[in-house]
């Protein structure tokens, strides 16, 4: 027989069954949120792969590593071996004199020439051509690493393209709700100065307010057009980002501990323009070693082998050659010290500009990492803003209509709540862009959006990421 539960036990059964639905509610809007960020970073991915076709600063920068390529393969054939042919053919009219003790006396001889011989030619020792060598490695190392930068570059002009997207779409909903709760307050206040409750004054009020209401709704509509074209742009006219996402479904969480030392590490182990700068250093290093090798002599040597033709019955028909040549430079009128004194001075300007470079990135991701942090605090504080607001504002919005509240009343709970909002949507886009910043500045970026190598290690940041990385960042504590 089953024992009816006593009041407090039925008390502690509701409340185990709400804790189980909430759990279950959470679990399945976490689902919900991992396939939209999955979506939402495939998509992306996309649109990097078009823009990689169509952006012209990241085709420049592929091109120039490939003239980059092909300048070192012309330099590394300096030192190897070559080979000429030559063939000759020629008429001669010519007068001999031959004189003696008896006299002397003249020749006419006319006759054709031939003459074909090959030349191979193998350098020794050339300095120069050595450290030219090297110099052009690292000028292609150096274009290597712009154009992942090109490519990273890319990603984050994409992202944020799409974030300008959502800001833009998510201000349009606001502007349009503002609109909407206009119009009924218009009707409303209509209602009433018939009835002769309120004044002619008051309910023109609430005509301008709801023409203003508006004209901000169209604002954001041409926004949310600008950001669109603005896509397409990039990425092409067949970018288009779906209805149904916001920033809302990428809500960042808590970020984890990052060390000042460890975002510096970052970026100066992994960011690819300061690694293009140091290659740049290098390479004008090389320069001046290798103005500076002129001073030094050049060892060749050779072999040479030819064959002739001609009409007379005297004649060199057949002759081989080998030897080595020696070059020695004995004065250049201050051509190699001057030379030499640009390529220094080259040389001082590009440590100056990479010292600058890394210290100007290095700020770029502290500034970027501070944002993050205090953004996602302002995120979460300004998100119980925005629902106490609503709240309030359905409240008074209620009272109003039933005649418990002024008009006063309704349009300072509305103020507050778009407001409210407002400050989410900015908050959201500084986080972004901040994000944005952070990711590209220590080269962070997930694997899915580029198109060759990945980065090493992955910076604990969290966005719309790859379907491989969801389940670590949801496990950070919420999504990304």
């Amino acid at each position: 027989m089953i024992e009816p539960m006593t009041s407090r036990q039925l008390c502690w059964f509701l409340v185990r069954l709400l804790c189980i639905a909430a759990v279950a509610a959470s679990a399945r809007a976490q689902s919900v949120s991992q396939d939209q960020t999955a979506q939402m970073s495939r998509l992306i991915a996309d649109h990097v792969g078009m823009a990689r076709s169509r952006d012209g600063t990241y085709r420049a920068a592929v091109a120039a590593k490939e003239a980059s390529w092909q300048a070192f393969q012309f330099s590394a054939s300096a030192l190897g071996l070559k080979v000429t042919g030559a063939v000759n053919g020629f008429y001669t009219d010519r007068t001999e004199e031959s004189r003696t003790i008896a006299g002397s006396s003249e020749i006419n001889r006319r006759f054709n020439s031939s003459l074909a011989s090959i030349t191979a030619r193998q350098p020794l020792y050339r300095k120069k051509e050595s450290i030219g060598i090297q110099q052009a490695a690292v000028q292609f190392q150096s274009s290597e690493a712009l154009a992942k930068s090109a490519e990273q570059a890319l990603f984050g002009r994409v992202f944020m393209a799409w974030v300008e997207v959502l800001t833009a779409r998510d201000l349009m909903q606001l502007s349009r709700f503002a609109s909407e709760q206009a119009d009924l307050i218009r009707l409303e206040m209509e209602r009433r100065y018939r009835a002769g409750d309120v004044s002619i004054d008051q309910f023109g009020v609430e005509v301008s307010r709801q023409q203003q209401r508006q004209a901000e709704m169209l604002e954001a509509q041409a926004r949310v057009q600008i950001a669109e074209q603005a896509l397409m742009d990039i990425v092409g006219p067949d970018a288009v980002v779906p209805p149904g996402f916001s920033l809302e479904s990428a809500a960042p969480n808590s970020l984890p501990n990052v060390s000042i030392a460890e975002i510096g590490k970052l970026v100066s182990e992994q960011n690819p323009e300061l690694s293009a700068a140091r290659h740049g250093e290098e390479a004008a290093r090389l320069e001046r070693e290798r103005l500076s090798a002129d001073h030094l002599p050049t060892v060749d040597v050779y072999a040479s082998v030819s064959k002739g033709e001609n009409d007379t019955a005297s004649y060199i028909r057949d002759e081989s050659r080998i030897g080595i040549q020696l070059t020695v430079p004995l004065y250049t009128s201050g051509a190699i010290e001057a030379s030499v004194a640009q390529a220094d001075a080259q040389y001082r300007r590009a440590q100056a500009q990479g010292q600058a470079l890394a210290v100007k990135l290095n700020a770029q991701a502290l500034s970027a990492v501070s944002k993050v942090r205090t953004s996602l605090i302002k995120i979460d504080a300004t998100r119980i803003h925005v629902e106490a607001t609503a709240l309030r504002a359905e409240s008074t919005r209620r009272g109003f209509l039933a005649g418990l509240k002024t008009r006063g009343d309704f349009a300072r709970a509305e103020s507050e709540y778009l407001a409210a909002r407002q400050r989410r949507a900015d908050e959201m886009l500084e986080y972004a862009n901040a994000w944005a910043t952070l990711v590209v500045t220590t080269a962070q970026i997930d694997p899915i959006f580029l198109g060759e190598l990945s980065p090493p290690i992955s910076l604990p940041v969290r966005t719309a990421a790859s379907s491989s990385v969801v389940g670590n960042l949801h496990a950070m504590g919420g999504r990304p």
